[in-house]
């Protein structure tokens, strides 16, 4: 029996258990093909991929037919009414090879953003898209082909691919019917020039025992989010792309993080956001990687940070550990043993709720003392003095206390890991000081001198007033013709000034206590 389906013939023969299908939309894998008791004709009995696409768990009338991932992922299906999939080559041509016009061919922006949006993967990027319009007529000149959402199944033979179009060097085929990885690796095979491959959302079976036969050394990136791997699988597929510089594998199944040496010698970009690996302890593993820049573990379950040995990731600038579960300060403060870490995103983690969001950054920069952007912030030198004096002032009390009891004085230095180096840059703080700032920090204004040329005003200011607001009170009291600009200068360190630059900010972000000045200047 054969059925018409979207301009194609397909034959129920080619249905097999395992395979991938697509219908209305959504995509499942065949678990059964057969009879169902009480209803005629053959049945296809799907595990789908969203469980509320599925009705039930591969049981009808009490007769169970096949299992499903979740309990309600599973239902059957007519055959005629699902797509088995056709070959890259009939995609490619019925892609880019049946243009009436060059507004048709173009890949839109709008497209790329659905893209990322479905795979909650703003990573991704496409180039050429203004070239790519004038080259679709002509499969030679092609070098970016994007065939995410084509229901592509397999190759249709071994060869073709390379003459149709070898010029290639980024082939999307994200979200289609592939269920073995042969079938990736021999269309690499044909594409010779191939540097960028996304594979993410197709649930393929284990990897040939032959895999080692591949080898695609030219290949420079290579992204399989959602696909439920495993980490031996992501270290299988390192052997066969050895040269790989970025590597995302977000939203797997990936628990251990076991690294031989060796492996990945130019990966300079790991992705594992939305992985549930949960310990620190794995992550470390990744140091076997020599050239790792940019990491991203957001969203995997952290809990703290910790490093048991010393120079681990010499190269690491750049980390994400947003939306895990990070409750303590000291694990902030580790992060400072990454000598070249200079780019942090720290967002949606319980330590962020323990004081305001304007003292958690605070907090951060202080600790981490290359930090220099902090979620997408480029960080001011004023802004990095303000923190670490503030530091030095909200543990100056604690500090004092522990300098006679060794043992005390070891924990503090552990629980804030650069206190002692800050002190040898600002000084000690003074404890007569210190110690009336604490009686009076519950109190609603703050007294504070303003200071121009040889004129002097005082004013008892709210904690909230912002520093726009701040510089307009300073025009009128001083009646100065233009906008001043404002410095901040501490009781406890007079030779520190600070530029109150940002005008969104509130006073009470610098930590502004009664006695101090802000010297108004034009």
């Amino acid at each position: 029996m054969v059925l018409k389906h979207e301009d194609e013939m397909i034959s129920i023969k080619t249905a097999n258990i395992g395979d991938r299908i697509e219908s209305g939309g959504s995509f499942g894998t065949v678990k059964y093909i057969g009879l169902i008791e009480g209803y005629t004709n053959i049945w296809l009995g799907v595990d789908w991929d969203y469980s509320d696409r599925g009705k039930h768990n591969g049981s009808v009338n009490g007769v169970s037919y096949f299992c499903t991932r979740t309990p309600t992922s599973g239902s059957f299906i007519r055959p005629e009414k699902v797509h088995l999939g056709r070959s890259v080559m009939k995609a490619i041509t019925s892609r880019y090879g049946q243009m009436d016009d060059e507004a048709a061919a173009k890949l839109t922006e709008a497209e790329l953003y659905s893209i990322q949006k479905t795979m909650n993967a703003p990573f991704l990027e496409f180039v050429g898209f203004d070239e790519i319009a004038s080259k679709q007529s002509n499969f030679q000149k092609l070098e970016v082909i994007n065939l995410r959402l084509q229901n592509v199944s397999n190759i249709d033979g071994q060869v073709g691919l390379r003459e149709l179009c070898p010029h290639v060097v980024e082939l999307d085929v994200s979200k289609n019917l592939f269920t073995e990885w042969t079938t990736i690796f021999n269309i690499c095979l044909q594409l010779e020039l191939l540097k960028w491959l996304n594979v993410s959302e197709n649930i393929m079976g284990e990897m040939p025992t032959d895999y080692g036969y591949y080898r695609f050394p030219k290949l420079k990136s290579l992204i399989c989010g959602t696909m439920r791997l495993d980490w031996d699988t992501v270290l299988e597929l390192g052997r066969v792309y050895p040269f790989v510089d970025e590597l995302r594998a977000p939203l797997n199944g990936i628990t251990t993080l076991d690294t031989p040496e060796g492996l990945f010698p130019n990966l300079a970009v790991l992705d594992l956001e939305g992985n549930p690996i949960g310990g620190w302890e794995e992550v470390c593993k990744l140091a076997a990687i020599p050239r790792l820049e940019h990491l991203n573990v957001e969203n995997t379950g952290i809990t703290r940070i910790y490093f048991q040995k010393s120079n681990m990731f010499p190269n690491l600038k750049k980390l994400v550990i947003s939306c895990n579960r990070i409750g303590d300060w000291e694990s902030i403060g580790e992060l400072d043993k990454l000598q070249c870490l200079e780019d942090l995103r720290f967002l949606k983690n319980p330590i962020l709720e323990s004081e305001t969001y304007a003292t958690c950054i605070q907090l951060i920069i202080a600790r981490i003392g290359n930090l220099q952007v902090l979620n997408g912030a480029v960080l001011r030198s004023d802004e990095r003095k303000g923190a670490e004096y503030d530091y030095i002032k909200k543990y100056g009390l604690e500090w004092l206390s522990v300098q006679s009891d060794a043992e005390r004085k070891l924990q503090f230095i552990r629980q804030h890991n650069r206190y002692e180096t800050l002190i040898e840059k600002y000084g000690t703080p003074d404890e007569s000081e210190l110690a009336a700032k604490q009686t009076v920090i519950k109190v609603s204004l703050i007294e504070v001198l303003f200071v121009h040329n040889e004129k002097s005003r005082t004013k008892k200011l709210p904690p909230t007033i912002l520093v726009q607001k701040l510089i307009m009170l300073a025009q009128k009291l001083f009646a100065l013709s233009s906008r001043p600009t404002l410095k901040y200068v501490s009781g406890l360190a007079s030779e520190i000034e600070i530029e109150l630059n940002d005008e969104g900010k509130e006073l009470g972000f610098y930590s502004v206590q009664d006695g101090d000045k802000i010297i108004v200047t034009l």
